[in-house]
């Protein structure tokens, strides 16, 4: 059991924002800032696995796949922003579809370590990346991570070689 080490970290956030920033547009020479409220929601999941196979052989991985959705709504431009009331410093601003996001990623890393001869290190890497940007809005976690796997997976293979001259 000592030569097998693991760690599994969840999370989900839940962000209500009613002062998330819009975005800024020019209308009659003059620029506008704009707030919204945003409904975000984010899960991820967090693995680590280290496995010894001898003392000159190990294993590692790390993995992580993140999905957060987000919709917006009640657009406001920024026209009084000392007013000391709340409500007054915001006037309605005219928006057909405040729109959203839906944005997936999964990372991974494995890192075989091979120590060859003492003070000699051969280091074989394999990393992996998936991202996925979507118009859903709509929190759904069984659908996101499905979709996250179904993209074509970036690959990236390392080899790193080290050699200890003993005199």
């Amino acid at each position: 059991a000592s030569r097998l080490q693991g760690q599994v970290n969840g999370s989900l956030s839940l962000n209500d924002d009613d002062t998330q920033y819009y975005g800024t547009y020019v209308l009659e020479d003059a620029e506008r800032y704009t707030m919204a409220r945003l409904e975000q929601r984010t899960a991820s999941l967090t693995t680590r696995l280290d496995f010894t196979v001898s003392p000159t052989l190990s294993i590692q991985f790390y993995g992580q796949p993140f999905v957060t959705t987000g919709e917006y709504s009640d657009v406001r431009e920024v026209v009084r922003p000392r007013a000391s009331r709340y409500e007054d410093r915001f006037a309605a601003f005219a928006t057909t579809d405040p729109g959203g996001f839906d944005y997936k990623q999964f990372r991974s890393n494995t890192v075989l370590r091979w120590e060859y001869r003492p003070g000699s290190t051969l280091f074989l890497v394999w990393a992996q990346g998936r991202t996925s940007d979507d118009t859903f809005r709509d929190f759904d976690l069984r659908r996101s991570v499905r979709t996250l796997f179904e993209r074509h997976p970036d690959n990236t293979l390392l080899v790193k070689a080290s050699y200890w001259f003993n005199p």
